[in-house]
């Protein structure tokens, strides 16, 4: 008994010892996971700290942070600071304060769409730069995916983030965003500014966040600019589906989306609405990335429904439908389009694309069959009909470069068969006027057919091209030249582009071209692929090719022929010129002969000569390698015994000065043109010259050179009333100018001695050329030169008069050297404001080891002294590695002018009657040349200004306040009133670097009078910006006529007519041009229109007259097109 009952207790304790086992296991489990989290919570936030750093690390960014809170459900990240140490698209962050509560659970059950439950941000600043990111191979198929980070509740407290853009940066500043399931919260951005440069400042809104369905309410950007609602539904995240709404009011119209969005296995399934009524396309620009002014017109109408797989053509399905008017563009430019476009089935239709341009018309159809990828696309099925008619090629040509006028019709088609595309156009044009220019009749012919390898396929760009292209132009005239007519015809295949036949005929003369070229697999090598060509000129009369009445006509019979092929980067080929008894206006070349032929890319000039008469001519023979170093040898010689001969060349140029005197240049020598190993002999003699005012000229050169030296013992160039003469040397390391005299009739007024170190032989190479251990010896001294007469001396105009003194004395080395420079101008007039007082000047400058300084002063009796002063480093081999002074080179300058009187200005000015006010300057530089720091202002008050011709209007209470700080010149005030009417410039000139300014400039008027007389009265507002470096500046705006009128009372017969010839009416238009720097270069785009009419009031007629028109072009080329209208005109006659 006793036994059995052992046994059943040992074999109860076996049944419930498993059960006893396992919750025993759980709760020391459970019991020693409270442990970890309650005492290695600390080791845990390192390990994640460390992991963090890491990471960080990879993506080359340093960073530093305090981590606390359980890292099982909450994490806060205080004072987080990373910066970019390498390739990163992240620069910085920096948060102070950052709250993380999340659900580890949830991430594992549902992913990142369950991972994070609430996220607060403090004072958090962020900036990405794109651009310099580590760049990653991309994944063959990268699959497209919706956003997963959508929190339960987000909350982000004077946040900014900022993305760098070539343009100008991305920026939100300052935003406060509250987005909580539960309660309605509010969006604030102290500052947003797009990439193209436009910005908002305090914008505002509503929003909710109720299950994850974030909605934006009343976003006001500004007037025109107003977002009713904006809705990003992420409810059904977790499903993979996403949905996106918006409506919107802008630029005076309606725009509503809406986007459903599915993720697939490996794409994106999109369902997406848009449509639009009466919006100004031109206010779209505000929010694209492109500059401002990329869209034009309005869009009347768009509709657009699309369905289907985002990167599978193929499923797509829906339907487009779009007007837009009045897009007046540089490249393009109509009243009205209409486009509808329909996809179903596979296929694209284009049903119509139809626009019109006033007169002209254009027209496509066509459809696509869709493919599978993007990458199919050029291979699918597709047809394209093209046509147009453009009676007015003026109006189509718009703003581009090239300028046509005329009529043209063109009609094509392009289609895809099989993989390839073929295509066809035909153009005719009749009465085609260009630049200079005028075409009779055009017509041309272009065929092409192309086979499109699939994708991945390594063939060249030209594999499977073909192209052919017949063209006929007849009646052309270019300037003065005249060609009947032009007819041609090119064709290529593959890589074989051959000018069959191109012929250019005038009467009886005829001009042919031939030539074959292999087309370049890489564009870097177009010029080393091979090419032939033949030339053949035929002109029994080559005058017949210039315009009968054209004094620049050369008659005469003229042949050329030319053979050249290329093959193996090697040249061969031969050039036959020949003429007899050419003449151009007074100018008759007897004969006239140029034989050249080229062998194994060797060009031997045989014979080059032109015989004017029995002792003038021109000779000249060589040879010339054109391969590297490029030897050449060759001789010149010239003869003319009278100068005038030439004459009929230099009026043939515009230059009308007389030219006379006895010419003699021989040249013979050969070398390296590379590497400047060169030998060789000159010696020019000009005697009893004249040119122009340039009277008894003389000049001697005799001069030898080598590779060794330079030899030139006679330097010798003299007027009737100067005389220049030295002697040059270059041998070693020296470069010698000795027995330096300038002589002034009988008074020697300069000398001199320079010697200065330079390496002759190092000239071409990358040896020193100019040694910094060089010894450098300068003595230069001018006493008592009369400038006027000097200017008179030379044959040119004097711009200024008085007597200068200068002195320049410099030894040591060029490392190390000491010099001097004294300038003294007394009695400094110009010529061209006689009434100014004389003036002194003064300018010291001193170069002592590698630093340079100057100072001046201009003192004059009508102002206060204008001091002028600087400071920089003068390392002169830096300065001639570079052939500049470097922009790094660091520059400390100031100039000072004390208050002054501007009435000095009449001086200069002398129809000024009246001018009170003052002025004042007082300006530092610092920095460098590249990025020069000013600092400083000037500023300027003129109570009144008043002209002695009373029909120009008065300036009064002018007041200018420039201050300089950093690299910019800021206008603090700019303005004034002219006639009553006030005008003001706004703006900046900065200085990317000292010598490039850039202008940022806008001057707004209102109803300033521009012009008065007893005829005239012209008043105008204006609103005009200047932008653009200075050089190169653009002028843009508007300006508007205003409180404007005409009062003309016209005599029918006039009382002093009788017994006078009547008067006439000008020869030929106006021309208006400003062909000097820096206004030649500047563009111009200003709308010219009258805000009111232009009253119109005389004896004959009584209205109005508006005008809408567009200054455009160059200051070189300015262009002035539009309308002027008449209204309300009554005409008594």
């Amino acid at each position: 008994m006793a036994e059995d009952r052992q046994a059943d207790a040992q074999t109860h304790r076996r049944r419930w010892r498993p059960e006893g086992f396992r919750g025993q296991t759980a709760l020391t489990l459970a019991i020693f996971a409270v442990l970890v989290v309650i005492f290695h919570r600390p080791i845990l936030l390192t390990v994640g700290r460390k992991i963090a750093l890491q990471y960080a690390a990879k993506e080359n960014l340093k960073a530093d942070f305090r981590l606390e809170g359980n890292p099982f459900s909450h994490l806060t990240i205080r004072n987080f600071h990373a910066f970019a140490v390498g390739p990163s698209g992240i620069e910085s962050i920096d948060i102070d304060n950052l709250d993380l509560d999340y659900s580890l659970l949830g991430f594992a059950r549902h992913g990142l769409s369950r991972l994070f439950n609430d996220v607060e941000a403090r004072s958090a600043r962020i900036v990405l730069n794109p651009s310099n990111a580590l760049l990653r191979p991309r994944p063959p198929k990268p699959q497209l995916k919706l956003p997963k980070f959508f929190p339960e509740r987000i909350r982000l407290i004077d946040t900014t983030l900022v993305v760098r853009n070539q343009l100008h940066d991305f920026v939100a500043e300052h935003v406060d965003l509250d987005l909580s399931p539960r309660n309605p919260g509010e969006l604030r951005i102290e500052t947003l500014q797009l990439p193209n440069g436009n910005g908002w400042s305090r914008i505002s809104a509503q929003t909710s966040y109720a299950n994850k369905n974030l909605i934006v309410r009343d976003l006001v950007l500004s007037d025109q600019e107003q977002i009713h609602l904006l809705s990003v539904d992420a409810s059904h995240i977790e499903a993979k589906t996403l949905s996106i709404n918006i409506n919107c009011s802008i630029g005076g119209g309606q725009l509503s989306g809406a986007a459903a969005l599915t993720e697939t296995k490996s794409s994106l399934d999109t369902d997406v609405r848009v449509t639009a009524q009466k919006v100004s396309a031109s206010s779209l620009n505000k929010f694209l990335i492109p500059p401002e002014g990329s869209l034009s017109g309005e869009i009347e109408q768009l509709s657009l429904n699309e369905k289907g797989v985002i990167n599978q053509p193929r499923t797509w399905s829906g339907a487009m439908s779009l007007r837009i008017n009045d897009v007046h563009r540089p490249e393009i430019n109509f009243d009205r389009s209409v486009m509808e476009i329909s996809v179903g089935q596979g296929r694209a239709t284009l049903l119509s694309a139809d626009i019109v341009q006033d007169k002209n018309e254009f027209h496509l159809r066509g459809t696509i069959e869709l493919p599978s990828t993007f990458e199919e696309f050029g291979r699918t099925p597709a047809n394209l009909e093209i046509a147009g008619t453009a009676p007015d090629l003026q109006q189509l040509m718009g703003r581009f470069p090239v300028q046509l006028t005329g009529s043209a019709e063109f009609a094509g088609k392009i289609a895809i068969a099989n993989a390839t595309i073929e295509a066809n156009l035909n153009v005719t044009a009749n009465a085609v006027g260009f630049a200079n220019g005028t075409v009779d009749r055009l017509s041309s012919t272009l065929r092409a057919s192309k086979t499109v390898p699939p994708p991945g396929s390594k063939k060249p760009w030209f594999a499977d091209l073909r192209t052919a292209m017949e063209f006929d132009l007849t009646g052309i005239r270019y300037r003065e030249y005249v060609v009947d007519s032009a007819r041609g015809s090119l064709s290529s295949l593959d890589d074989g582009l051959g000018f069959d036949q191109v012929m250019l005929r005038r009467n009886q003369n005829e001009l042919t071209l031939r030539g074959r070229y292999r087309l370049p697999e890489e564009v870097g090598k177009a010029s080393s692929q091979p090419a032939e060509l033949d030339v053949a000129l035929n002109a029994p009369e080559a005058g017949d090719f210039w315009a009968i009445d054209s004094p620049n006509k050369i008659s005469g019979p003229l042949q050329m022929t030319a053979q050249i092929e290329r093959k193996q980067q090697v040249a061969n080929g031969q050039i036959s010129i020949s003429g007899s008894n050419l003449k151009m206006r007074d100018l008759t070349v007897q004969r006239l002969s140029t034989q050249a032929s080229i062998s194994n890319n060797v060009i031997y000039l045989n014979d080059c000569s032109a015989t004017l008469n029995d002792t003038d001519f021109f000779y000249a023979a060589g040879t010339l390698n054109l391969q590297q170093p490029y030897h050449y040898n060759g001789k010149v010689s010239a003869r003319v015994a009278n100068l005038s001969t030439l004459q009929p060349l230099l009026r043939a140029s515009g230059n009308e000065s007389q030219l006379a005197g006895s010419f003699a240049l021989d040249w013979e020598g050969n070398g390296n043109a590379r590497t400047f190993k060169n030998s060789g002999k000159l010696k020019l003699v000009l005697e009893k010259g004249r040119y122009g005012n340039l009277q008894s000229l003389r000049a001697n050169v005799d001069a030898s050179y080598s590779p060794d030296g330079l030899e030139v013992p006679i330097i010798f160039f003299a007027t009737s009333n100067m005389d220049f003469q030295a002697v040059a040397q270059a041998k070693g390391e020296t470069l010698e100018i000795t027995k330096i005299q300038l002589d002034q009739g009988q008074a020697r007024f300069a000398s001199g001695y320079i010697s200065i170190p330079l390496v002759w032989r190092n000239i071409g190479t990358n040896a020193v050329v100019v040694p910094s251990s060089g010894q450098v010896f300068v003595v230069f001294q001018s006493e008592n030169l009369d400038i006027k007469k000097l200017f008179e001396d030379l044959g040119m105009k004097p711009m200024t008069s008085g007597t200068l003194n200068a002195r320049l004395d410099a030894q040591g080395t060029i490392a190390d050297l000491d010099a001097r420079l004294n300038v003294q101008v007394r009695d400094l007039r110009s010529e061209q404001w006689p009434k100014m007082e004389p003036a002194t000047f003064d300018l010291n400058a001193q170069a002592v080891h590698d630093r340079l300084s100057i100072s001046g002063k201009l003192q004059q009796i009508r102002i206060q002294p204008l001091e002028i002063s600087a400071n920089m480093p003068f390392d002169i081999p830096k300065i001639a590695r570079a052939r500049k002074v470097p922009d790094d080179t660091s520059i400390t300058a100031k100039a000072r002018l004390p208050r002054s009187s501007v009435n000095f200005v009449r001086q200069f000015v002398p129809a000024l009657e009246q001018l009170d006010g003052e002025l004042g300057l007082d300006v530092d530089v610092s920095g460098t040349i590249g990025r020069p720091m000013l600092s400083g202002a000037g500023d300027m008050t003129v109570n009144v200004a008043r002209f002695t011709n009373a029909t120009l209007p008065a300036l009064r209470n002018f007041n200018a306040r420039l201050s300089f700080a950093r690299d910019a010149l800021t206008l603090e005030r700019f303005g004034g009133e002219l006639a009553g009417g006030p005008f003001k410039m706004t703006g900046r000139v900065t200085f990317p670097k000292l010598t490039e300014p850039t202008l940022d400039l806008q001057l707004k008027a209102d109803s300033v009078l521009v012009a008065r007389n007893d005829t005239l009265t012209a008043r105008a507002d204006a609103d005009l910006k200047v932008t653009g470096p200075f050089a190169a500046a653009t002028v843009t705006g508007k300006v508007a006529m205003t409180n404007s009128h005409i009062l003309k009372n016209i005599d029918l017969i006039p009382i002093g007519l009788p017994g006078r010839p009547a008067p006439q009416p000008p020869s030929a238009r106006p021309e208006f041009s400003l062909p000097s720097p820096p206004f030649r270069d500047w563009k111009f785009d200003v709308a010219i229109t009258t805000k009111d009419p232009v009253l119109i009031r005389g004896n004959l007629a009584t209205g109005g007259a508006t005008s809408d028109l567009k200054l455009t072009g160059t200051g070189l080329r300015p262009e002035l097109q539009g309308v002027v209208q008449m209204q309300d005109v009554e005409a008594t006659l």
